[in-house]
């Protein structure tokens, strides 16, 4: 016998079901006070029967009623979850006194039709809170719920995520992000922390609109146990979910920057986390559906869930989201026979739910709050794609969300307390260089490099190749007081940090011998006994002085005590490793300093105080320590410029270009006037291409290329099949722009005929640039190939920089592309080379782009798009 028809039975027998005469119970009271259902049968019949005669009492009054089969409540209250009492009306208004009815917490309360709801909330309330559900997985919820939070962030939102999905948690991995601290996560709410600090700069918009993140749980090992707990003791007590969202709630109230939205992702099914969370953040709904089931009815259950979270939420009215896995089904599709009768009978439940009167909203009045979900390719790439990727139909859908679910529509207007605001100014008295140590240039601010100017934010790993602007965000972090640097480039300005390849730090290297562990943790001992005004170099050069040892520095137990003990969490960054040491050493620096790193990370002591920023080429990253991927996951940034973002770069600096802010002052101008789009990187691709094409002619007359196809093409490491992966470099940008500036100052004729810079001279400039950004580029080989003869005796005195000179020039008059088995051949016959020193140098060169593989072709390697002219290598077809 089912529980229902127990409680049917006894409910027969009171007052309101039989006359006065008949009747033999009072009431029949049933509440649910986790784990247990509680249902307890009141009557003075029970005053003068003992407490072990009255559960007989009542078998022989449902017997009665049952035609004469005994039910033996003893043994159903042995195996279920429920407590089947005879109480006198005394003892019920006893146990009502200390019952915690908890009505809005379970799903039980609600399947017994307890649930009170909610007073209509106003709409200027802030933030907004939105819950996504679905009965079923697979549905796409979260997927949706990031996309909608992207559309809402590049229109300049704040928006919060919190993932509550308890048992499968996935935001954080949607997003790459990953917490350290329980005091970041959802799991801290619940207990495991005192104070709330999210995930700062999980998505960072166009219009400095910013994501930021609640993950369920830390991604750290020492964590696992504790998630585990949280998984077997969430269902027996729903006060740990109450008890977070009111700590939620309070945090969100003393921040002084406001998040517009806060958008909760739960988890699927009846979990015992669902509705508690929504009934203590009441705001609208978005619940998944399937339908296509294979009967037209829906399942039973799924009505009293729907019934429980609308229930639960305020009156702004729910959504219903249905996922459609056909990949030919349109916007303009007539839903089926089957689909639009379960569209009709869930729109049903959500109108019956908001009903507030006897003239409240129909099925028909909803049919908007249905929202269709189509199957896209943009979503099936390994990382979620930027909102105008995904195709026009699930643009509407978003859309419609937002207005559905009364979130704030169109750009936010009012951006007071966003991230780095902008300052609409002239950039036509900055200084420009090539270096990013010395471009004084105004910095723009792409998207996935402003998630790194949020306090807070997780990205420990800043990867990217040469040229791409590593130093030039250093300088800028420092300037903006958002960390400090311990280590520099060679060409940085020292400040308060010790320079590569200066002779502070080549002293203190050689006091190390060259032991990577010591040199490190020395080092960070020094930045944290620092004075005041005094720099890492000046402290270096006094230890020296005084003999002190740096292993007694190395100390990790004294290092962890100051670190500790300090009164306010540093961040301390890291920039210059490629020209620290030379290339037979790199590779143990970057992975000692990688374990430093690993070690803070994994302390939760350490790293609640102290954040390492590096900021290195990709290749020395993924090529210095095992499980190195482990280790960054979630914590990495990598630095690329897309053609969108390096066109808005180029259009920055016009203004700042002598001669051509004379020639072109209407440019400019224009320019000035946009600048607001320009500094955040934010101008269209072909707006940007129109301004240039005011300067530069429509086509180059050397090669018969369109100079916007020039513009895309020659400044990326493409080989010209694959530019939409493909990585720009501002510094040859600038470096080609400042050429070009000055060759059209000292030529007599630098226009053609319709007021353009005639093509010579782009094509000029350009191999001007290309040159000198391959000399750097061999510059930098001396730290990354370790080349060794096959023969001992053969060039004993050459140096590190003769050899790779020679491994270079080796190159000229070779083919390209190339077999590479055969190419090693050559190259070990050409230079004397051991083939081991020549495999790893050819290697090392590929990873950063100089070579790479040719398509449709095993075993075959390409000379890279910037490199042909370098290596002097023949295109051969």
């Amino acid at each position: 016998m089912s529980i229902s028809r127990i409680i049917e039975l006894l409910k027969s027998l009171t007052k309101p079901n039989l006359n006065d005469a008949g009747a033999v119970l009072d009431e029949v009271k049933v509440v649910f006070v986790p784990p247990i259902l509680h249902i307890d049968a009141v009557s003075a019949i029970f005053d003068d029967i003992d407490i072990e005669a009255r559960i007989g009492e009542l078998e022989k009054l449902l017997a009665i009623e049952n035609n004469g089969s005994p039910v033996f409540l003893e043994r159903l209250i042995s195996r279920l979850p429920i407590s089947i009492n005879a109480l006198t009306r005394e003892e019920a208004e006893a146990k009502s006194k200390w019952v915690r009815l908890g009505r809005n917490s379970t799903w039980v309360s609600s399947f017994l039709g307890d649930v009170a709801k909610h007073e209509n909330l106003s709409q200027q309330c802030k933030p907004q809170f939105v819950h996504f559900y679905g009965y079923k997985g697979g549905q796409g919820r979260s997927t949706v719920l990031a996309m909608l939070a992207k559309a809402l962030a590049d229109d300049g939102y704040r928006v919060l995520l919190v993932d509550a999905d308890i048992e499968a948690p996935s935001l954080d991995l949607l997003f790459g992000v990953s917490a350290d601290q329980f005091s970041q996560t959802l799991m801290g709410l619940c207990g495991w922390a005192e104070s709330l600090s999210p995930i700062a700069g999980a998505y960072t918009g166009v219009s400095q609109g910013r994501i930021d993140l609640v993950p369920c749980r830390p991604r750290v090992v020492g964590a696992d146990l504790d998630f585990a707990l949280l998984a077997a003791n969430a269902p027996l007590d729903t006060r740990l979910f109450e008890s977070a969202a009111g700590k939620l709630k309070e945090s969100l109230a003393s921040r002084t920057d406001e998040y517009d939205v806060v958008l909760v992702d739960h988890r699927t099914g009846m979990a015992s986390s669902v509705l508690p969370l929504i009934s203590s953040l009441p705001g609208g709904a978005v619940i998944f559906a399937r339908t296509d089931f294979n009967t037209a009815a829906i399942p039973s259950e799924l009505r009293y869930v729907v019934r429980s979270i609308f229930s639960n939420t305020s009156v702004v009215p729910g959504v219903f989201c249905s996922f459609s896995l056909d990949p030919n089904r349109a916007a303009t599709a007539a839903a089926s026979p089957t689909e639009a009768r379960m569209r009709e009978e869930l729109l049903s439940e959500l109108a019956a739910a908001i009903q507030t009167s006897n003239d409240g909203a129909t099925a028909e009045d909803l049919s908007l709050n249905w929202i269709d979900w189509y199957l896209d390719r943009a979503l099936l790439e390994p990382s979620l794609p930027i909102v105008s990727k995904l195709q026009a139909d699930n643009i509407r859908s978003l859309n419609l969300l937002r207005e559905v679910l009364a979130l704030p529509l169109g750009r936010r207007r009012n951006l007071a307390g966003a991230a780095s605001p902008i300052v609409i100014d002239s950039p036509s008295n900055d200084i420009a260089s090539v270096s990013g140590a010395k471009d004084f240039g105004k910095f723009i601010h792409t998207p996935e490099v402003e998630r790194l100017f949020i306090s807070g934010n997780p990205y420990s790993y800043v990867l990217g190749r040469k040229g791409t602007g590593k130093t030039r965000i250093v300088r800028e972090l420092y300037a903006r007081r958002l960390g400090l640097p311990l280590l520099v480039a060679a060409d940085a300005e020292a400040s308060l940090a010790l320079q590569s390849q200066s002779i502070e730090a080549q002293a203190w290297l050689e006091k190390c011998k060259f032991d990577a562990p010591t040199f490190w943790w020395s080092l960070l001992r020094v930045a944290l006994a620092r004075p005041a005004g005094v720099s890492i170099a000046q402290l270096i050069s006094e230890y020296i002085s005084k003999g002190i040892e740096p292993s007694e520095l190395a100390d990790r137990l004294k290092i962890k005590s100051l670190i500790v003990s300090l009164p306010e969490p540093q961040v301390f960054l890291v920039d210059g490793l490629e020209t620290l040491v030379p290339a037979v050493n790199i590779k143990r620096f970057v992975g000692a300093l990688f374990d430093l790193m690993g070690a803070v990370q994994n302390d939760g002591a350490l790293s609640s105080k102290i954040t390492i920023r590096v900021f290195v080429r990709e290749d020395l990253a993924s090529d210095s320590l095992q499980n190195v991927e482990q280790q960054m996951e979630g914590r990495k940034v990598i630095l690329k410029w897309s053609a969108v973002s390096i066109l808005n770069f180029a259009i920055s600096r016009i203004p700042t270009l002598n001669w051509i802010k004379i020639k072109f002052p209407e440019v400019c101008e224009d320019i000035d006037r946009q600048w607001g789009l320009v500094e955040r990187g934010a101008m269209s691709e072909q707006s940007a291409t129109e301004l240039l094409l005011r300067i530069f002619p429509q086509r180059l007359r050397r090669n018969n290329l369109s100079t916007a196809t020039f513009l895309r093409l020659y400044f990326s490491d493409a080989g010209g099949d694959d530019t939409n992966k493909a990585t720009f470099y501002p510094r040859l940008y600038l470096s080609f722009l400042k050429k070009l500036d000055d060759l059209a100052a000292i030529t007599s004729k630098p226009v053609d005929s319709e007021g353009r810079i005639i093509s010579s001279l782009l094509n000029q400039a350009y191999d001007d640039a290309s040159g000198e950004f391959i000399s750097e580029t061999k510059q930098e080989l001396l730290h990354l190939l370790f080349l060794e003869y096959k023969d001992h005796g053969i060039g004993e005195h050459e140096t590190d920089q003769e050899k790779v000179a020679k491994f270079i020039a080796a190159f000229d008059g070779l083919s390209t592309p190339f077999d590479y088995e055969a190419l090693v051949d050559k190259l070990c016959e050409k230079t004397k080379f051991n083939e081991k020193s020549v495999r790893e140098s050819l290697q090392r060169m590929k990873s950063i782009r100089m070579f790479e593989n040719r398509p449709g072709y095993a075993g075959w390697w390409r000379v890279g798009q910037l490199y042909k002219m370098g290596l002097n290598m023949k295109y051969s077809r």
